[in-house]
Order: structure tokens, then C-alpha cells, then sequence
């Protein structure tokens, strides 16, 4: 009964702290986003760090270090920040969206393009998914796929 007691007592106390914790890296996320809106990634890293350090589980923190990470031109950690995110929601097609972005920076069109299509595998009523391969189709010289993926796109986008 004691035991008992002193878990209750000790979730009471917890259950602020984390809410508090919460809303710090919340902050801190906003901040980034901000940042990066201001064209000021390498802040808008520097915040996600220490959110992460906080929150290390939180998926969205490395997406957004990602994009901060590729606007830097720090490609090789944002492409480990986009893993990092797929790691953490394998079925969210935006995630390998955005490492097919990475790719793309990289000069990696092969795998930008596997991205795409799995993006498009996972969600495959998102517009988003056509028009990242019609970009990676015309960089690869595929005008008729190209064309035919932007149409796919502009369809859903309308719907």
C-alpha cells in the first residue's frame, strides 16, 4: 500500500515536469520554424539540437533539423536526420519526401527517385509524392513520365 502510494505521489510530481518539458521543446520547435522562415537555418539548427536533446524521440524535431540541415548545405547530417525521422514514422510518406529532397541535393537521383516512389506507394492520393518524381523524371531526362506524373499531380491537387 505504501509502494502504491509513493508511485501515485511520484507520477504527480512527474506528470508537470513533462508537461513543462513538452511545452519547452514546442517553443523551441516554433522558434526553429521561424528561423527557417527568416532564412537563418544554422539557428534554426542550433534550436533543434537542444530540443532533441530534450525530446530525443520526437520525430518532427528531425524532420525540421533536416530541412535546416539541407539549407545549410550540411547534406550528409541531414540525410541522418532523415533517416532518423523514417526510423521513427516508417509509413509517413512525407518523411521520404523529404530525404528524396536530401537526395536530390546530393546528386543522388536513383535513390531520390526510390524515395518518391515509396512515398507515393505509401500515400498515393498526395499530389506532393508526383510532382517530387516529375522533378527527379525531367532532371533524369523522362519528359514523357515527367509530364504524365506532373499531370497525375495536378489532378489530385484539384480534387
Amino acid at each position: 500500500m505504501v509502494a502504491a502510494s509513493l508511485l501515485a505521489g511520484a507520477w504527480l510530481f512527474a506528470a508537470p515536469l513533462a508537461l513543462a518539458q513538452d511545452k519547452a521543446v514546442d517553443e523551441m520547435m516554433a522558434q526553429a520554424q521561424k528561423a527557417l522562415q527568416k532564412g537563418q537555418p544554422r539557428e534554426a539548427e542550433n534550436l533543434l539540437r537542444k530540443a532533441i536533446e530534450s525530446a530525443p524521440t520526437r520525430a518532427e524535431l528531425y524532420m525540421l533539423r533536416s530541412r535546416a540541415r539541407d539549407s545549410s548545405g550540411k547534406y550528409d547530417a541531414a540525410l541522418e536526420d532523415a533517416n532518423k525521422y523514417i526510423e521513427l514514422e516508417p509509413s509517413d510518406a512525407f518523411g521520404y519526401l523529404n530525404r528524396s529532397r536530401i537526395y536530390i541535393s546530393m546528386d543522388k537521383p536513383d535513390s531520390a527517385l526510390a524515395d518518391a516512389n515509396k512515398a507515393i506507394e505509401l500515400d498515393p492520393n498526395e499530389p506532393d509524392g508526383y510532382y517530387r518524381r516529375s522533378d527527379i523524371y525531367r532532371e533524369m531526362g523522362k519528359d514523357a513520365e515527367a509530364k504524365a506524373d506532373e499531370a497525375k499531380a495536378d489532378k489530385l491537387a484539384k480534387s
